[in-house]
């Protein structure tokens, strides 16, 4: 009897941590997607004075990040380490409430300003947070709440509740209790109805969320529902999605292992305080001018992939300069995750494989869409090494939940493929490095 009521009450906590937490991710949503809106147009008409103004305002930046992370560490970074190294009892949190507010004026300025940095991260933090703030209030046990308040970040974010759920399940928490269901589906539910119906922040893919997915016409056999894409041509559908599994999942070994590097040589050439953020904050004034879509999160690129589409040529040189500026960026240990920069750089070298495979004959330009959104869910297992977590995510982002199998195959397969590689989990080798560092 004890234990339903323990529920009930686990229930009505993570009722009030989604309120909270779908509360904060909507404002940060706001704000980095007005800035999304506002930082292409600034780099229109580039005057010398305008220019000279931006190289003062990206010095100001750089100057207020450096300071900030001075105040308080726990501020660098996406977070998600940091919330997987309390869970596992080897970090602690201080000041949640305090966090929140220092921690979103950096992402604001950071983000805001252009890094290739992703929001999901801080979201999943701040709704950590949240569950941390609450947990003291409360007898409730804190790895519940913690775990709850995560699941309600993710799930605000992208308003994907489920993947909220299992990424907490699969990443975060590693195992599996009717309490720790019970709290982080229902913040997880609560969070994304606050995101979506109360405050109407737009969907994080507008274009994937607005409108099906084009679906080449081999894959449609309605009458056998999530089977239909192995119905028409069994082997070479089958192939391909495992080729594209491969490819990218060989191709996210090498992304886990340069962003390792990348916090390296910041380190090795003992570049640090204000210095460190320079690097990256100056390069946004020529990028912005020249390659705009590879600044900021990177879900508004992935929206004009699949809307407008480019050339091929251009979309290997936004797949390489995202790469390389989300290193860059990366590496100075701002404030900033690596979610949307890595479904970023999949959806890209998904549309390479489909440009490939189109212009060798393997199959037409049709699957181009199909295959850029396939290649977010490869990236994503092949880096996070969550492949049931992006699998979900990718479903209720794009509505497509007939998809199941073959986003299994893609997701599989780039799991393998990057473990083969020496590919690590990079939130894991994340909170290494950090451990062997104090």
């Amino acid at each position: 009897m004890k234990r339903r009521f323990y529920r009930i009450r686990l229930f009505f906590e993570g009722l009030t941590i989604g309120i909270f937490t779908g509360a904060i991710v909507a404002v940060l949503r706001f704000v980095i997607d007005a800035a999304d809106i506002f930082r292409p147009q600034w780099f229109q008409n580039l005057t010398a004075e305008k220019i000279i103004l931006t190289l003062i305002i990206l010095i100001g930046v750089a100057i207020f990040l450096a300071r900030i992370i001075a105040f308080d560490k726990q501020v660098a970074g996406s977070g998600v380490p940091q919330i997987k190294g309390m869970l596992q009892g080897v970090s602690t949190m201080q000041k949640p409430l305090r966090l929140i507010f220092i921690k979103f004026a950096a992402v604001i300025f950071g983000i805001g300003a252009g890094l290739s940095l992703g929001r999901a991260g801080i979201a999943v933090q701040f709704g950590a947070c949240v569950g941390n703030f609450f947990s003291k209030k409360s007898h409730v046990e804190g790895d519940i709440l913690l775990t709850a308040g995560a699941g309600a970040g993710l799930a605000a974010v992208f308003n994907a509740p489920l993947a909220g759920v299992i990424f907490c399940i699969e990443e975060l928490h590693k195992k599996f209790s009717p309490e720790v269901l019970v709290a982080t589906l229902t913040a997880s539910v609560t969070a994304s109805a606050v995101v979506e119906l109360i405050f109407g922040v737009r969907p994080i893919f507008e274009t994937i969320t607005a409108q099906p997915l084009t679906v080449p016409e081999i894959l449609k056999v309605p009458t056998l529902g999530m089977f239909a894409e192995l119905s028409a041509a069994p082997l070479k559908i089958f192939l391909c999605f495992v080729l594209l599994g491969i490819f990218l999942g060989i191709l996210g070994a090498i992304f886990t292992k340069t962003l390792l590097f990348s916090l390296e040589v910041y380190d090795r050439l003992k570049i640090f305080g204000m210095k460190r953020f320079l690097v990256p904050l100056i390069l946004i004034l020529p990028l912005g001018a020249t390659l705009p879509q590879i600044l900021g999160c990177g879900n508004v690129l992935v929206d004009e992939l699949l809307s407008t589409g480019f050339n091929s040529s251009l979309v290997v040189i936004l797949f390489l300069g995202k790469w390389l500026f989300t290193m860059i960026s990366f590496g100075t240990g701002a404030a900033g995750g690596v979610f949307l920069p890595l479904l970023t750089v999949g959806a890209l070298g998904g549309k390479i494989f489909a440009d490939i495979g189109a212009g060798l004959g393997f199959f037409s330009a049709q699957w181009a869409t199909l295959l850029t959104v396939f290649g977010m869910v490869a990236f994503f297992a092949a880096v996070v090494k969550a492949p049931i977590t992006g699998s979900i995510l990718i479903m209720e982002i794009t509505g497509q939940f007939s998809y199941l199998l073959t986003l299994t195959i893609v997701s599989g397969a780039a799991y393998m493929a990057a473990d083969f590689c020496g590919g690590k989990p990079i939130f894991s080798a994340l909170l290494n490095r950090s451990l062997s560092k104090t």
